[in-house]
């Protein structure tokens, strides 16, 4: 999924999804040095989510040992 930046109001960018659909989104919660008219893709990282779930397991084991 691609997103564009279609403005910044303050800490507020606007982007512009698909269809003339635009969502606001603070300006912390997406990459450093954003700017109007850069495009930004989402994607989903599922290598780095199995990652995560080892290491949750992991700490669950690590804390309910008999």
């Amino acid at each position: 999924m691609k997103w564009i930046v279609d403005r910044i109001e303050g800490n507020v960018a606007v982007l512009e999804l698909s269809r003339n659909v635009t969502v606001n989104i603070p300006v912390n919660c997406l990459p450093n040095g954003v700017k109007e008219n850069d495009v930004i893709s989402l994607s989903i990282d599922s290598d780095e989510k199995k990652d995560r779930l080892e290491k949750i397991k992991n700490l669950e084991n690590s804390l309910f040992v008999d």
